[in-house]
């Protein structure tokens, strides 16, 4: 009895070799080792079952039973494997052609529905049962649940995946930052150093203090996107809610790009449509501003001729106001229209590694609109200039 007992735990411990060698080694035993046999079976970890081969369940023992939530084998037998049970029926009949070409299959690995409707990954394993003419009439196999396995595998394939992808915006990083910082310091040292010469005009004297002042800004406004980045990337952003008078914070905003706008040429307008005079939303004025000034200095940068113009209106429905800013400038291909709001976008777009900027400020606009409660979206044609709309609750 005991070389009996040693011997069944021996080929269970691998399921597949164990559900088709048993029956061998209680062949000639009596009633009641086969009872110790079924007991076994019964009780495994490991689910065990035989179907036909259109897949109507014949047995089930009670680890399947567990596995797909069901109460008993009645209730499981209604299922139909080759309908109701793979959540893809292709794996089902890969699973069910090799068994017919090589007679059994082992370590497959396909997703199953349980009886709440959830998603389980398994492990499974199966030989044909033949009859005397070859035909096959039943089909022994094994099924382990692995979901925890294949979530802790996934959970890593992606830590690797955020890992490698971290890699390359650090090295994105230091080769913006190295431009964007190094680009204007040369340029303030350069002009600084003719400053320098006693000789120079007025005209020259005066362009060369601009060229530093230019330069001193554009480096400043990169440090600054770069601690606004580290406070929303650490969660340390400050939020001031307050009343805001958006027909001032248009005003102001306008006020600030005319020079720019006019500096290039191109028509700069808002919308004057609203009659009155104050229009009050609860939110973070500052932010708001922020998001205003990079979308509008943006849109004036890509623009080398034609017009900018923003504005606002109200959806009285869903009580949101949505701000808008439509330029005709070079525009952004259909692709792009989600990678811009990434992080150093710009270092991928080789032909518009001409215009200056950190590649943060769409990243900075879009976590701003999202931290007030609002969404942003754009739409462009390449060549053909772009719109941006975003929306901000009333309250």
């Amino acid at each position: 009895m005991t070389m009996i007992i040693r011997s069944i735990k021996k080929v269970l411990s691998k399921p597949l070799s164990g559900i088709f060698s048993i029956s061998r080694i209680l062949k000639n035993r009596t009633w009641e080792n086969n009872s110790l046999y079924l007991d076994l079976v019964k009780n495994s970890l490991v689910g065990l079952y035989q179907t036909t081969p259109e897949g109507q369940i014949i047995y089930a023992n009670q680890a399947i039973l567990k596995m797909l939530k069901y109460d008993s084998l009645k209730d499981l037998s209604k299922k139909d494997l080759s309908k109701e049970c793979y959540v893809d029926n292709n794996k089902r009949e890969i699973f069910k052609k090799v068994l017919k070409e090589k007679g059994e299959i082992i370590n497959f690995q396909s997703e199953w529905y349980t009886k709440d409707g959830g998603i389980i990954y398994v492990r499974e394993g199966a030989r044909a049962v033949r009859d005397a003419k070859g035909r096959i009439f039943r089909y022994d196999g094994y099924v382990d649940n692995i979901t925890d396995f294949k979530l802790t595998q996934m959970k890593l394939i992606k830590a690797t995946q955020e890992a490698e992808e971290a890699s390359k915006l650090k090295s994105a990083f230091l080769t913006n930052m190295n431009h964007e910082i190094r680009t204007p310091m040369n340029s303030i040292l350069g002009f600084s150093e003719l400053l320098e010469d006693s000789v120079l005009s007025k005209e020259d004297h005066l362009k060369y203090i601009d060229a530093i002042q230019q330069s001193s800004i554009r480096m400043l406004n990169t440090i600054d996107e770069l601690i606004q980045m580290s406070k929303l990337d650490s969660n340390c952003l400050d939020i001031y809610i307050e009343d805001v008078n958006v027909k001032d914070v248009i005003e102001d905003i306008y006020v600030l790009y005319k020079p720019e706008a006019n500096a290039k040429g191109i028509e700069f307008s808002f919308e004057k449509n609203h009659e009155s005079k104050e229009i009050i939303i609860f939110s973070d004025k500052e932010k708001i501003q922020v998001i205003l000034s990079k979308l509008i200095s943006n849109a004036i940068k890509y623009t080398n001729q034609g017009s900018v113009e923003f504005g606002f209106n109200f959806k009285t429905k869903t009580n949101e106001i949505q701000f808008y800013i439509k330029d005709t400038g070079i525009g952004i291909s259909r692709d792009n229209h989600e990678l811009i709001f990434e992080h150093f976008y710009r270092i991928d777009n080789g032909k518009e590694l001409i215009y200056e900027g950190s590649g943060l400020g769409l990243t900075i606009v879009k976590e701003y609109v999202r931290i007030l409660g609002g969404k942003i979206r754009v739409e462009s044609v390449k060549g053909e200039g772009s719109q941006f709309y975003f929306i901000l609750p009333i309250n």
